[in-house]
């Protein structure tokens, strides 16, 4: 009997010892982090817009799973856009006295993308700037580029993502 009633304690500890185990061997900090959200801030400028001319600025930003949706993505112009992950701005934008457009997230994302097309049609040129802030630091910035009448579409995209 004294063999019996070692065994069954032996098995009880181990069974214990595994127990404990599972329920605290693996707990969250040691799961790999996060990948780390961004905050992202675009400025648009462009000068000498007619309405023939045909302009394209698109912002987008979201994360890996639905978090992002049934909340604010985006401010333009300190104005928030409501739950679009993607908002757009065109040629028409820039025929009033509002030449430029800042385009902000009002909370962390996984990843943002701007894109910026521009084809001058006639006239002047158009003067066109951009800047990608990401986290509070330039990522992307170009100034006074100069897109003449006729000389095809100007487009550039990019992405940001969190590291």
């Amino acid at each position: 009997m004294g063999t019996k009633k070692a065994k069954n304690i032996v098995w009880g500890l181990c069974l214990a010892a595994v127990a404990t185990f599972t329920f605290t061997g693996c707990s969250k900090k040691d799961d790999p982090p996060a990948a780390n959200k961004i905050t992202i801030k675009y400025t648009v400028t462009a000068t000498g817009v007619t309405a023939n001319d045909n302009i394209d600025v698109m912002a987008a930003a979201g994360n890996h799973d639905a978090s992002q949706y049934g909340a604010s993505v985006w401010k333009i112009n300190g104005v928030d856009q409501g739950n679009a992950d993607d908002v757009m701005i065109d040629e028409q934008k820039f025929l009033g006295n509002t030449t430029t457009y800042v385009f902000e997230t009002v909370k962390p994302f996984d990843f943002g993308k701007l894109s910026v097309s521009v084809t001058n049609m006639d006239g002047a040129p158009i003067i066109l700037s951009y800047k990608a802030e990401v986290n509070g630091t330039v990522q992307t910035n170009q100034q006074n580029v100069s897109i003449a009448a006729g000389s095809g579409a100007y487009t550039k995209d990019f992405t940001y993502k969190g590291q």
